[in-house]
């Protein structure tokens, strides 16, 4: 991570990912799995531990989205939003914040990536 992420990170607490992001890492990814099936995965991923100290808190199947909460010491959130594409493809953003007032320095960014590459490694992204 550069440090511009670092200094970005002193006064913004949230980050997401999106179809044109400013960063190439933070780009919404795209499944050939149905929505179902990626929020069962997405759900395995946190309980199974392969993304640590992450617990899932609520799951909204029928808007698409699974919220988890980071445990122990700092507490951050995220939101993790599967779109139906078509019955057999669906896309994810994710979007991560910090609570409280003062910036994250750059861990809602890192906590994004490492969940994607979680996510990437049980599931194969399609491109």
């Amino acid at each position: 991570m550069s440090t511009l992420r670092t200094i970005t990170g002193l006064w913004k607490n949230h980050e997401e990912t999106s179809e044109q992001p400013k960063l190439p890492g933070l780009k919404t990814r795209y499944y050939k799995k149905s929505r179902e099936a990626m929020i069962e995965n997405v759900t395995k991923l946190v309980n199974s531990n392969k993304f640590p100290n992450w617990e899932v808190s609520q799951i909204d199947a029928e808007r698409g989205e699974v919220s988890l909460k980071k445990q122990g010491v700092g507490s951050s959130i995220m939101v993790v939003t599967v779109f139906k594409i078509n019955p057999i493809k669906s896309a994810i953003d994710v979007y991560c914040a910090k609570q409280g007032s003062f910036g994250d320095f750059g861990s809602s960014y890192r906590f994004i990536l490492a969940f994607l590459n979680a996510l990437d490694s049980e599931v194969t992204p399609e491109d």
